[in-house]
């Protein structure tokens, strides 16, 4: 079950601060996930799917087939479109992934 706890923009910066890649920005946190090819992509897409339904958390992201990339953006809209713990925790999990 996710965890929607309210976090101070003080909690989510430490936090984030050991999350590489991640950052701030308003209401949502962010990172730009960088391959090295469409292969790469491939086996990263259904971990951030599987990682998804495991959370229960939807975050926005987008594929960039150009430039080998894709964009994560996460925040919790049921707590009026903050950044919460259920975030934070999605953005752990990703970071986690090993091509």
């Amino acid at each position: 079950m996710e965890d929607k706890a309210l976090l101070s923009d003080e909690q989510v910066d430490t936090k984030l601060s050991g999350m590489p890649g991640w950052q701030r920005a308003g209401g949502f946190i962010q990172k730009t996930f960088q391959f090295s090819d469409f292969r790469a992509i491939n086996r990263f897409l259904p971990y951030l799917a599987a990682t998804i339904v495991t959370q229960n958390h939807h975050p926005d992201f987008n594929l960039d087939t150009t430039k080998k990339q894709v964009y994560v953006r996460a925040t919790t809209h049921s707590a009026g479109s903050t950044v919460t713990q259920a975030d934070l925790d999605l953005a752990e999990a990703l970071n986690a992934w090993d091509c």
